[in-house]
């Protein structure tokens, strides 16, 4: 992994308080198939009433074609689940016409044991570990869990316990009735990615794009430990990665790194006063992961931030403008997350208000045209009461990719994505 910094300033005023955004970009090496670990996925279906039809036929046909991308050393598993639990395929290397056949048999059923669901893919994963293996469980479900574990805390806790074991989890919220909330919240505590694939036409996509991501792992466990030196006041990062406190500052963790891939972080960084000109140390940014192709090997980086105090008015040839337009995607995607939740608090006037203030903003971007419009739309769907489900599902999984620095919404090939 390589860092890069990028400054929207590297110039501050002397004697006054000045705030400062950083771009740390982490730039993964290619993948090489050659190197790459085995990988052991097992996939977990929602097979509830609701999915039956088209729904199921599309989502086992996509599990169909993934047992078709599996590579000659990796293992796939198949679990579905509606009030019960049945297990499709072990965790094996199969013939791939032979176990698309077991997996397209599958029929719709009763309700939505997810818990059920994930802790029998946990159990396939637990029994013949391979050291070497990355271990994936995925979750897809177009429901909400109302049979076995259904409170979200207690789900979490489970979910972040294995990726503790070195099991990590990525969820796929199907159609518009499942609770996106709860599989952001899963993805995040098992390290993995949540989708929102809106129908039987994106299911090939979203699965194809998981599995190849997860075979295109050189990295696992990025983390950035923020350390902010005594001249900071208060710091933040911009996006929205699971966050830690440690001594002397605080550690964000990014998951996984895909071959060729940037990974971005935006931190925002509120300075006290400097006394006198010169070399103002803002931070040390302490990147860790673990190489996985090839031999496993584990990587720590340290990244001094440092800006410069000088007079007013002088001249900053180092600022980036990039920094300054993820500052702004960033912010479009809180106001979208946040005119989410102000929704579900039934305050339309308040989230119309962010979505608008959002386009705003958006139209600063060089490609915001397209979501500025998309916002404003949004905000009169809002106010003349015909926002719907799958309005809500598109804004949350837009706002989730923005912060992530990944596609999560599968909604159709060409939609604005800042």
């Amino acid at each position: 992994m390589k860092p890069t910094l990028k400054f929207d300033r590297t110039l501050v005023t002397v004697l006054v308080d000045e705030v400062v955004h950083v771009l740390l970009e982490l730039a993964a090496p290619p993948a090489t198939p050659l190197q790459r670990p085995p990988l052991d996925v097992v996939v977990a279906l929602d097979r509830s009433g609701s999915m039956a039809g088209a729904p199921l036929a599309a989502v086992t046909a996509a599990t169909a074609q993934l047992l078709r991308l599996a590579g000659p050393d990796d293992r796939v598993g198949v679990v579905a689940f509606d009030e019960d639990v049945q297990l499709v395929l072990p965790l094996s290397r199969h013939d791939p016409d032979t176990a698309a056949n077991e997996v397209l048999a599958l029929r719709s059923g009763g309700s939505t044991n997810m818990s059920g669901g994930w802790l029998k893919a946990l159990e396939l994963l637990a029994g013949g570990r391979r050291p070497e293996a990355l271990r994936r469980v995925i979750l897809l479900t177009d429901g909400h869990a109302n049979v076995g574990i259904t409170e979200p805390d207690e789900m979490v806790a489970f979910v972040r316990g294995a990726q503790a074991q070195g099991v990590t989890t990525s969820c796929i919220g199907f159609a518009d009735g499942y609770d996106e909330h709860l599989l952001a919240a899963l993805a995040d505590a098992g390290m993995g990615n949540d989708y929102w694939c809106d129908g039987p036409d994106q299911a090939t996509r979203v699965f194809a794009d998981e599995f190849g991501g997860l075979a295109s792992v050189v990295a696992q466990n990025v983390s950035v430990e923020v350390r902010p030196s005594a001249r900071v006041a208060a710091a933040a990062v911009l996006n929205e990665f699971p966050v830690t406190e440690v001594p002397g500052g605080f550690q964000v963790a990014m998951g996984d790194a895909y071959g060729g891939e940037r990974r971005k972080l935006v931190g925002r960084f509120h300075l006290r006063p400097a006394a006198d000109p010169g070399p103002v140390q803002v931070a040390d940014l302490v990147v860790r992961w673990a190489a996985v192709a090839g031999e496993v090997a584990l990587h720590t980086v340290t990244v001094p931030v440092v800006v410069t105090a000088g007079d007013t008015g002088t001249p900053d040839a180092a600022v980036d403008r990039a920094v300054q337009e993820e500052v702004l995607r960033l912010e479009v995607a809180r106001n979208r997350r946040d005119a989410g939740d102000a929704l579900r608090r039934g305050d339309v006037l308040g989230a119309s208000a962010l979505l608008r203030a959002g386009a705003v903003l958006a139209s600063g971007l060089p490609d915001g045209r397209a979501v500025a419009d998309e916002l404003t739309r949004d905000a009169d769907a809002m106010e003349e009461h015909s926002w719907s489900e799958v309005d809500a599902k598109r804004m949350f999984s837009r706002s989730r990719g923005t912060f992530k620095g990944r596609r999560t919404d599968y909604s159709g090939p060409t939609d604005p994505q800042a």
